[in-house]
């Protein structure tokens, strides 16, 4: 075959998203932080609406449903129409909660959502969960919603915990269900989504700048890390990485459309459970901010639910507020985010052989 003419490809393959041919287009935010203003009118002024698009006859798998954001984001999934959810929760008894919750709420049929136990610190883990979902008929929707910031020091994946399950658990689960979201996509003449839930504080990420040959080893080192600042960086790390994987995903010489879409989008400041290990006085400040500015579990889910519902134009891109935002300069910085995704890619194969492969 010919390769995609450009004007195709140039909808789809996004690798250093400024340059995204819809940018004058689009309604955009700044390429920073959220100014005071922009944070103000983003949690207290801007109207969130519903999400509409239909998930009649998808099967869609949402990490971290258990609970705060994930279990507003299976809500809406499954009030517009979703065939079957799956909860992948770390712990099966709360997902099982949950489960219980929701159905009585919205009167669901008990076998439309089921409850996977799914920890994003254990391979074993992940590799149990992938092979039950390869034994569906379909997978159109992947929401990466499970997170951590960690306020007890711990070394999973050879790194710091927050770093290993918010890049490496979080990739590791998510390149492995690649095939099945594009099998979905051949079989069903459908566009799989793979919606990366990030946060707009990746522009306050603190890249270190001598972290030598494995940044996630780097962070091994306990008097490297705090809870706050590592947060952040992960976050940035992860976008990192999700601009990396969608380029992959659709290559410059293709010889016809990448099948899925893939984006990440920011929920804004909302309630969640990440504070859940916080004690003391960060704690207390923490919830009282909480509870002054965030916005509800349901109205950022309403923007998750958007961007896993969002077009092909979003690919490879961030959102926020509704609209596609353009990355922040640190995430264009070439070299930084090559580094992250070779790392990456190096770890991951080790765990998985052959995983990046099979998922391109």
């Amino acid at each position: 075959k010919e390769p995609v003419a450009s004007a195709d490809r140039a909808r789809t393959r996004h690798f250093i998203p400024i340059f995204h041919p819809l940018q004058n287009s689009l309604k955009r935010y700044p390429t920073t932080m959220p100014s005071f203003g922009d944070f103000v009118h983003t949690q207290f002024v801007l109207n969130i609406p519903k999400p509409t698009a239909s998930f009649a006859s998808k099967t869609v798998i949402v990490t971290g449903a258990n609970g705060g954001l994930g279990k507003e984001i299976v809500k809406h999934i499954l009030q517009l129409g979703a065939s079957k959810v799956i909860f992948g929760c770390r712990s099966q008894a709360r997902g099982d909660a949950a489960k219980r919750e929701v159905e009585a709420l919205l009167k669901v049929n008990p076998e439309v959502i089921e409850v996977w136990e799914v920890d994003l610190e254990s391979p074993t883990s992940i590799r149990r969960f992938v092979e039950r979902v390869n034994n569906l008929p379909r997978l159109d929707v992947l929401v990466n919603n499970a997170g951590l910031r960690s306020f007890n020091f711990g070394v999973v994946y050879d790194t710091e915990r927050t770093l290993a399950v918010n890049n490496i658990g979080t990739f590791l689960l998510a390149l492995q269900l690649i095939p099945k979201l594009k099998e979905t996509a051949r079989k069903f003449q459908t566009t799989p989504h793979m919606t990366i839930v990030a946060s707009a504080l990746y522009d306050a990420g603190n890249y270190p700048e001598n972290h030598g040959e494995d940044i996630f080893s780097w962070y091994k080192d306990k008097s490297r890390v705090a809870p706050f600042p590592q947060y952040n960086l992960s976050k940035l790390l992860q976008i990192y990485i999700a601009i990396k994987l969608s380029a992959v995903v659709d290559p410059l010489d293709a010889t016809e459309l990448n099948p899925i879409v893939i984006n990440s989008v920011d929920p804004c400041f909302c309630k969640t459970g990440l504070s859940g290990e916080m004690n003391g006085r960060p704690k207390t400040f923490f919830k009282v901010f909480e509870f002054l500015a965030a916005r509800t579990a349901e109205e950022g889910a309403r923007l998750v639910v958007q961007a896993a519902s969002g077009g092909r134009e979003t690919h490879g891109l961030y959102l926020r507020a509704g609209t596609v935002q353009v990355y922040a300069p640190i995430a264009e910085d070439e070299e930084k985010a090559t580094h992250v995704w070779n790392v990456l890619r190096q770890r991951l194969e080790k765990l998985q052989p052959g995983i990046l492969q099979n998922s391109v």
